[in-house]
C-alpha cells in the first residue's frame, strides 16, 4: 500500500484580488474531492490577513497526488495564480501521529 501525501499549500494575493482567488479555490476544492485519491481537501481563509488562504490536503498516493496536479481543475487554479500574481508555498508534511 502506499504512504499517503499530507499537503499544507499557503496562497497570499493581493487583497482586491482576495474574493477572486476564494472562488477559484472554491471551485478547485469541489472538483478536488470528487477525485479517487483525495482523502481531505480544506480550505480556510486567514482570519487575520486579507488574502492569504490555506489549503489541507490529504492524499492516498504519489500517484493520486500527481494526477491532481494535472487535472484541468488545478491548472486553472494555477493559472489563476501566476497570472494575478499570487505566491504559493506548498509544504509536504509528515505527520508525527497517526491520522485516524
Amino acid at each position: 500500500m502506499s504512504e499517503a501525501i499530507h499537503i499544507l499549500a499557503i496562497a497570499t494575493i493581493s487583497e482586491n484580488k482576495a474574493d477572486q482567488l476564494e472562488k477559484v479555490v472554491q471551485v478547485c476544492a469541489g472538483h478536488s474531492l470528487k477525485e479517487k485519491a483525495c482523502k481531505r481537501y480544506e480550505i480556510s481563509r486567514d482570519a487575520e490577513k486579507k488574502g492569504r488562504f490555506t489549503v489541507s490536503e490529504i492524499w492516498a498516493s504519489q500517484a493520486g497526488f500527481e494526477e491532481h496536479l494535472a487535472s484541468e481543475h488545478f491548472g486553472e487554479l494555477a493559472s489563476f495564480a501566476r497570472e494575478h500574481g499570487a505566491v504559493l508555498e506548498v509544504i509536504r508534511q509528515q505527520p508525527l501521529q497517526p491520522t485516524s
